[in-house]
This record gives structure tokens, sequence and C-alpha cells, in this order.
């Protein structure tokens, strides 16, 4: 924490947080989908708990808190520079609270969404997959714990890319990585999660605060991390939609298909997100040389987070 020029400056690792955020729920994937139905590692699909698979454990203990403290970390750096004037510092907390509303409401979608673990249990134990009770907990599942996670996700997203602080350069071919990644991981979330028509949804919210972020600072905001990977974002999790309706003939959730078809949707994820990354970096080194002016070139190299 520094003071000068009236305003307190709080900083946090905002970088790595906000990489966490994006990789955090690949745990499934890797848990349930990779290492137990590719690698075939039984265990990770036993019951030894009250029936709960080994893998949906991690979320409920792991996941929300992961989320919570990432989440935290990033909304404290990017409302960091936090003014003394009394007016300044008022209008400040109430933006900081906004997010800090919606991180809120993503923690209790985490919460509403253990109802998962009693889904599969009904199903995959029981073979109940139908009656009142199975269509209360199949609602509460895959309907409202989905909203109330998607729609604050991708608002704070949002959000932190208009109001971030300035200054926030470094790792740009990271932050481009990061957005391609995140784009491909939402991208499969939203369909696994049977929410696929978001897609057109998020992309209009996201651009949208991409756009008022441009008008807020300007052609600087070429050169922000949250910028950068807000760019790599609306341009991969289209593609992947697409990719992924073409190849499937429809948007099957991925706990839906069988072992070839994981592989090939696994494949098929690191291969976009592979080239996505070489495109982007490519589009980006493009754009800043015809534009030698726009920001710190040096940041585009050093790669050093700020």
């Amino acid at each position: 924490m520094s003071r000068s020029d009236g305003i307190t400056r709080i900083r946090t690792r905002a970088v790595f947080w906000f990489s966490v955020l994006v990789f955090a729920r690949l745990y499934t994937a890797i848990l349930n989908d990779f290492l137990g139905s590719i690698l075939g590692l039984e265990f990770i699909g036993y019951t030894w708990i009250h029936g709960i698979p080994t893998y949906l454990w991690v979320e409920i203990i792991f996941y929300g808190p992961v989320i919570w403290l990432a989440l935290y970390q990033v909304n404290t750096d990017v409302f960091g520079d936090v003014p003394t004037d009394p007016e300044a510092l008022k209008k400040h907390r109430r933006l900081q609270f906004i997010a800090t509303a919606a991180i809120a409401l993503i923690l209790y979608g985490i919460g509403i969404h253990v109802t998962d673990a009693i889904e599969v249990l009904s199903r995959e134990r029981e073979g109940i997959t139908e009656g009142p009770v199975y269509d209360l907990v199949y609602f509460f599942d895959e309907g409202l714990s989905h909203y109330i996670q998607f729609f604050p996700l991708f608002f704070v997203m949002g959000w932190f890319l208009i109001f971030d602080r300035p200054g926030r350069t470094g790792a740009a071919y990271f932050a481009l990585f990061l957005g391609v990644a995140h784009g491909v991981e939402r991208a499969v979330g939203i369909i696994e999660g049977e929410k696929w028509f978001l897609g057109p949804a998020v992309m209009a919210w996201m651009g949208t605060a991409a756009w008022i972020r441009w008008r807020r600072v300007g052609s600087a905001a070429f050169d922000e991390f949250f910028f950068r990977h807000a760019i790599a974002f609306l341009l991969i999790l289209p593609a992947c939609q697409i990719v992924y309706y073409l190849w499937f003939d429809a948007f099957p959730p991925p706990s839906s298909l069988n072992d070839s078809e994981l592989i090939q949707m696994a494949a098929g994820a690191v291969a976009l997100t592979a080239v996505g990354t070489a495109v982007v970096i490519a589009f980006d080194r493009w754009w800043h040389s015809r534009r030698p002016g726009l920001g710190d070139k040096s940041a585009v190299a050093s790669g050093a987070a700020k």
C-alpha cells in the first residue's frame, strides 16, 4: 500500500489471481473427463462418501473458496487506486460494491450447484430420472444455479474491464493466451450447462464493455491487460461454439459424450487454444506495428505483469 497525490494505492497479484479464475473450472475436465473417462482411472468416479463421486467433492469443498479468493484479490486490485477526496471515495466505493455484489451472487450460484451431487446420485446410482423431487433438483442444478453463476460472472468480467485502474499494461501475450483459453473454457462451460444460447449475449456485453473502456481511456486501452483478454475472448468464444456445433451437429453437453467423442473434444479444445493464441498474438503485433504511438510497446515484449 502506498499514498501519493491524494490516492491510496492497494495492490495484489491480480494477473495471477485472474488466471486462477480462468483455469479453476477445468478441474472437472481434468479429473472426470481426462483422468477418469479417457485414461480410465476409475477411482476418480468412486463414491466413497455418501454416494458422491470423488471429483464432485472438489467442487463442494474447494471450488467456491478458490473462486471467492481469486475474485476478491482481482476486485481489490482493480479498485486499488482509492481516492481520499470524500466525494470521489463515495463513487469509488459504490463501483467496487457493485463488483462485490456480483461476486456474492456467483458464490451463491456455486452453492446452489451443489445439488449436482444429488442429481448425479439420483440418476447414476438410484436410476431416478423423473418425478417432482428429481425435477426440482434438476432445476436447481442445471437451471437456476447456472444462471446465477453465469450472469454475474460475465458481468463482473466486463466491470473489471471498464473500471480497471490505469497502468495495467504488462503480460501482453499472457493476457491474449488467457483470453483464448477463457473463451474456449467458457464456450464449453455454457454448453455443458445447457446455456449455449448465452453466447451472443456474452459477446454483446463484453464488446460493449471494451467499447466503454476505449471511450474512457482512448487508444491506451489497446495496451491494457483486460482489454487484450477481452478481445481474444470475443474472437474465440463464438469460434469455439461454431466448431463445436459443426463437429457434433448440435450442442450436446460434454458430460453426455462417449469416450471417443470426449477425446475429439479435448483435442479440438487444445488445438483451438494453440491456433487461436498464435493468431491473436500475430494480430496484436500487426496492430501495434501499424500504430507505433499506442502505449508502451516495451510492455508487449516484456510480459511483466504490473
